[in-house]
């Protein structure tokens, strides 16, 4: 049986870590889950009543759900990519009309859905523009894949496989913009997918997307996750019963990252441990060398979870010279038609820092990203 003290961990001492730090609690959480064997199950089912009845209530928010559809996807996975994985994935499509300007396909963080870019659907529908908005292995909206989908190889090819499932190939032209965690699974994707001609593809978004070294959000933290990953690997259910509610209840109260059950939240630790970081380089000197495909990449001074200097080390590594400072929505307007001329003049890479934003540009600035996209796609129909 698996057993911490409820003694240890008290209701008033959850409320005094919550209140002393955001992160703070789930370090604790994690040493007192160290103490197995110590006393009887009624305690901790204490503690894993009173995660749940403290828990963010669900709230009902505009989403894009009721565009929901499903689709049966089949990809590689494991460390050799020698086993097969099917999924039952959901996902949203937004003005799947004829001749549109391009297709844009969305990629999730972690935690996070298709609903991280409800912001801007009409704002592409304006545009004329595509929107494809998928959905990873162990969020609420996939079935399967929760325990061997969770490495860039494996989100890679899930995407790839979905992204054939739905014809993708036969479009005009293709963006694959990533949000967070899958920022960089969006940038190795146009590197790997542009290789070959059958696929459209003329750019990649990256919107605070992690940098090339571990970030403040997992930096000091790494043994408290590696723990938590090692409990979730072993497939307890009386582990699960116990770590799945306080992990809930941490991601909805501490952090502020919506999760829908804590489930979902133990899929979102599992990809903390493969980051890219500065395998990131590879992919970016690859795309220097692909004259089609142009990168914007964009990130917030004030992000909660990735260090200012580590965002700024990886615009400067795209593009010294075409690098905008954001202060607000006047300077964001400004920014939009520079990004604009730059990419028509055939600059490659742009780079912006909105120096009073967080982690949720597609949130904050949505109508500036969707401006990036239709410039790249008018930069290259002006190519044609």
């Amino acid at each position: 049986m698996f057993f911490f003290s409820f003694q240890m961990l008290s209701t008033r001492h959850i409320v005094s870590n919550c209140q002393i730090s955001r992160l703070g609690y789930l370090v604790k959480v994690s040493q007192h889950l160290k103490q197995v064997y110590t006393v009887h199950f009624q305690n901790h089912e204490l503690i894993r009543r009173y995660c749940v009845a403290n828990s963010a209530k669900p709230t009902k928010y505009f989403d894009l759900n009721d565009l929901i559809k499903t689709v049966n996807i089949t990809y590689k996975t494991g460390k050799e990519m020698d086993q097969i994985t099917t999924v039952e994935s959901k996902y949203v499509d937004v003005n799947n009309v004829p001749d549109t300007k391009g297709t844009v396909v969305t990629l999730s963080g972690s935690p996070g859905t298709h609903n991280d870019f409800k912001y801007m659907k009409s704002l592409f529908e304006e545009k004329n523009i595509r929107m494809i908005c998928t959905n990873y292995p162990g969020s609420e909206f996939v079935t399967g894949g929760f325990h061997n989908s969770y490495t860039n190889e494996d989100r890679n090819s899930y995407m790839k496989s979905l992204m054939e499932t739905l014809h993708l190939q036969k479009v005009n032209r293709l963006i694959i913009m990533g949000h967070s965690r899958g920022g960089e699974n969006a940038l190795q994707l146009t590197s790997q997918l542009s290789d070959s001609s059958s696929w459209p593809l003329v750019g990649a978004v990256m919107i605070n997307s992690p940098g090339f070294a571990p970030h403040k959000g997992i930096s000091k933290r790494m043994g408290t996750i590696n723990f938590i990953i090692s409990l979730i690997k072993r497939h307890n259910n009386t582990i699960n019963a116990i770590l799945h509610p306080i992990l809930h209840w941490f991601y909805n109260n501490v952090i502020g990252l919506r999760v829908s059950h804590g489930k979902v939240a133990a899929a979102a630790i599992l990809p903390m441990q493969t980051f890219a970081f500065d395998q990131q380089k590879q992919s970016i000197d690859d795309l220097r060398q692909k004259p089609r495909i142009q990168v914007f990449y964009g990130y917030g001074s004030k992000d909660f979870l990735i260090d200012e200097h580590q965002s700024n080390e990886v615009a400067m590594y795209f593009a010294k010279d075409n690098h905008f400072v954001i202060t607000d929505k006047t300077a964001a307007e400004k920014a939009s038609q520079e990004v604009r001329k730059s990419f028509n003049a055939g600059r490659k890479f742009a780079t912006a820092n909105f120096t009073k934003e967080g982690h949720f540009l597609q949130k904050t600035y949505p109508q500036f990203i969707v401006e990036v996209v239709d410039s790249m796609f008018e930069a290259d129909t002006s190519k044609k």
